[in-house]
């Protein structure tokens, strides 16, 4: 799950912070680790993060170690003749843990592949259709995925742990379409299967999504209660989550406290790093700042850090290195159009709602809010409209997602400036204030981060 963009109507500076862009961050935190390289500071110690003490001294970079490590013994394995289906589906799933390390597609581009090749070796109606629709979850092919899911609800005699996951990623699912009582609903169908720590996970991803900030926290905590050997990643993914939601409604202390801890927990996060790198941003460090997201961009080609120091650069008068990292931005996201496009649509949007052409976003947004008709693909299509002149569509858009159900501080944002583009003017100062009345600093944020995800 991504912020937004800088607009405005009438001298307003707008910001938008969206949920994490993949809902599978979700459905994968039940599953896999993620974290990241940075940090060399020595790792702290377990039980100062709050994770089991087996875990003592592991960071991003141990954690990618270990995970390169298991993909190249299975692999070593099913090249003899003792692998199986099995093995395909570990290194499915291995692979989709690596490409939450790395964030690069072609990690989901062979989950998918092994997922599919240990299909392949089964018999007709059994293999890893769970490994695979995680892999195409993470991949946005919301199609694949059902029919994925469908499958496995065939299986004969599925255990407690396939039928609780199964059933949670059709919930996942009715988030993606907008049905938000209907994951509701799911969620509650899961529960009476098995409760993990993922589930609850879901359950905070839905109370956000309507606006309910304090269900939202008190999910997170009854995830960590629930779980019994909290894992780096699973610590460092939950402090960055209750940060994002502290960042949402304005609280930026807070928020920054909880980055703190996501990279204590998981030296290296350079998830995390790049929020601690935000809130210095927010706070006039921008050259400390502008280091952290360069760093990033580089080692981990990371298109979202190259969109941020390219507006950091901006701010000091750089342009000509601004113009360098969007150029190497708007390639990146070329390259993964063409490996996985229901993946890359929203965030190539985003890259030419900013720096690129307004026409081609409004196609990519088109496909993305068809893929997707959730709150934020719709949002970025309502975006897409007023960049385009057409802010009666966009203000319908942002009307439609009221009444789903789906409330946060950037609809609001985006139906004022639909307004002000129709001379609305006083409905347009309302919605503000309902932005405001959620996020007391929506408005208040360096324009140089106005892509930064969140």
């Amino acid at each position: 799950m991504p912020p937004e963009s800088e607009a405005g109507t009438g001298g307003v500076k707008r910001w938008r912070l969206l949920l994490t862009s993949a809902v599978a961050a979700v459905v994968i935190a039940g599953l896999t680790w993620f974290g990241v390289e940075g940090d060399r500071s020595p790792p702290p110690a377990a039980a100062a993060v709050g994770v089991s003490a087996r875990y003592a001294g592991f960071d991003h970079a141990r954690v990618l170690t270990e995970t390169d490590k298991s993909i190249a013994d299975l692999k070593a394995r099913l090249a003899t003749s003792a692998g199986d289906m099995i093995d395909q589906e570990w290194l499915s799933i291995a692979y989709v843990n690596r490409s939450r390390l790395t964030g690069d597609f072609a990690d989901l581009v062979k989950a998918r592949l092994a997922a599919e090749a240990g299909i392949a070796m089964s018999p007709p109606g059994t293999g890893p259709w769970l490994a695979k629709a995680s892999a195409d979850y993470a991949a946005h092919r919301v199609a694949d995925t059902q029919a994925a899911l469908d499958v496995v609800d065939r299986y004969v005699v599925p255990d407690v742990l396939t039928r609780g996951e199964a059933r949670a990623m059709r919930a996942d699912i009715a988030f993606s379409r907008g049905d938000y009582r209907g994951m509701e609903r799911l969620l509650a169908e899961t529960a009476a299967i098995d409760v993990w720590p993922g589930l609850w996970f879901r359950k905070a991803l839905l109370a956000r999504a309507r606006g309910d900030f304090d269900a939202a926290r008190a999910a997170f905590v009854q995830a960590d209660k629930i779980n019994s050997d909290p894992t780096p990643r699973f610590r460092a993914d939950m402090q960055m989550r209750l940060g994002e939601l502290e960042f949402a409604q304005g609280r930026w202390d807070s928020a920054r406290t909880h980055y703190q801890q996501s990279v204590r927990a998981l030296p290296g996060y350079w998830r995390a790093e790049m929020k601690l790198a935000q809130m210095d941003a927010i706070a006039g460090k921008t050259t400390p700042a502008l280091a952290v997201f360069e760093r990033i961009a580089e080692r981990w080609n990371e298109p979202d850090a190259m969109y941020v120091a390219a507006g950091l650069n901006r701010d000091l008068g750089q342009e000509d290195k601004a113009k360098a990292w969007i150029a190497r931005a708007d390639r990146v996201w070329q390259e993964r159009l063409k490996q996985l496009p229901e993946a890359a649509w929203g965030h190539a949007l985003e890259h030419e709602l900013a720096f690129g052409d307004p026409k081609r976003a409004l196609d990519l947004a088109l496909k993305n809010a068809r893929n997707r008709p959730y709150g934020i693909p719709q949002l970025l299509l309502a975006e897409a409209w007023n960049k385009n002149d057409q802010p009666e569509k966009a203000l319908a858009i942002c009307v439609a997602v009221e009444k789903s159900g789906w409330n946060s501080a950037d609809q609001w944002t985006i139906r004022s400036i639909a307004l002000d583009k129709l001379g609305r003017k006083a409905e347009a100062g309302a919605a503000r204030a309902k932005a405001v009345a959620i996020n007391p600093r929506e408005y208040d944020r360096n324009p140089a981060l106005a892509w930064f995800h969140e």
